[in-house]
């Protein structure tokens, strides 16, 4: 360190310090998770924005963001709603122009909010470090009689690297993870759907075969850790949403849904906002579950017909 300061004087030694501290701090700290659209406006400049939709982009959105399709950008080819390949979060990422040294603020454009979620734990997935979501979507940014545009920005595309292997630790898999959960009970399964999904009244039949919610699974229902405009509830009203579940900071936990949508949603409250360290996504959730018939559910009723499965749907198609 004494070399970096050879021949400059002790007033620029002392401001190259206390720039060096304030990014050190800049790079552990300033990244927040959440942030509003009054920080998002102010920080135009700095950022990268996303907008996250499917129709909503076209229809108006803040101006230099660019668009992730919801869809066909977010879940790997040929899968069933599964998380990226390292090929595919590459090219979507060159395309738009945005790599992992980028600050990346999400936004959702259709008045959805999960589905931003399920984009920032992709991202985080694969180690993309700085990664915020303005909270209240672009509805909330309108409101606030704040600018949109419908013209398409033009991306300038660029060779981007992604760090392999991914971060496994937020992610879990049929086998092993929730094997050693139902055999062991040392993890919390936090079913994040809606309650009438979870006691098995309503399931989508051309999705999954049976109905009702993995043995042991606990309900908290994460749309419920909104407020009216859908910007997030403060976090002592999620601690004692989920707390009063049993799903506390000192577990392990696994969150799940229908496709793994509404489970990042869980995992985005309860990792990021209320800090819990030990978080995985089952991103296969009940289209892979329950179309198992060796696999513990409650009530687990079989409906009257077969789904196709993915492979058939792109025979047919073929055809």
């Amino acid at each position: 360190m004494k070399h970096l300061f050879r021949g400059i004087g002790m007033a620029s030694a002392i401001l190259l310090v206390t720039l060096i501290a304030a990014s050190a701090v800049y790079a552990t700290s300033a990244i927040q998770p959440l942030v509003t659209t009054q920080w998002v406006a102010d920080n135009m400049e700095s950022i990268k924005i996303i907008d996250v939709s499917k129709k909503g982009y076209a229809k108006g959105h803040i101006p230099g963001a660019v668009q992730v399709k919801w869809g066909s950008e977010v879940f790997a080819p040929e899968t069933d709603h599964m998380v990226l390949g390292l090929a595919e979060i590459e090219r979507i990422m060159g395309k738009m122009g945005i790599t992992p040294n980028d600050h990346i603020v999400l936004y959702d454009g259709d008045g959805k909010p999960h589905h931003v979620m399920r984009v920032y734990w992709t991202l985080k997935y694969w180690h993309f470090p700085k990664v915020s979501v303005m909270d209240g979507g672009v509805a909330l940014w309108q409101k606030e009689k704040r600018p949109v545009i419908t013209e398409v920005k033009k991306a300038n595309r660029t060779d981007v690297e992604v760090k392999y292997p991914p971060n496994t630790k937020v992610r879990a898999m049929y086998s092993p993870d929730i094997i050693h959960a139902l055999a062991t009970g040392k993890a919390v399964i936090v079913d994040s759907r809606p309650e009438n999904f979870f006691n098995g009244e309503k399931y989508s039949l051309n999705k999954w075969v049976r109905s009702g919610h993995i043995t042991g699974a606990v309900n908290v229902p994460t749309l419920n850790s909104l407020n009216e405009d859908k910007t997030f509830k403060s976090v002592a009203a999620l601690k004692a949403m989920y707390e009063k579940a049993g799903v506390t900071a000192d577990k392990n936990i696994i969150t799940y849904c229908d496709t793994g949508v509404l489970a990042t949603h869980s995992w985005f409250v309860m990792s990021e906002l209320l800090g819990y360290k030990n978080v995985k996504v089952y991103d296969g959730s009940m289209r892979e579950y329950a179309n198992f018939f060796d696999t513990p559910m409650e009530p687990g009723i079989v409906g009257g017909q077969f789904p196709k499965t993915p492979i058939q749907e792109l025979q047919e198609k073929v055809k």
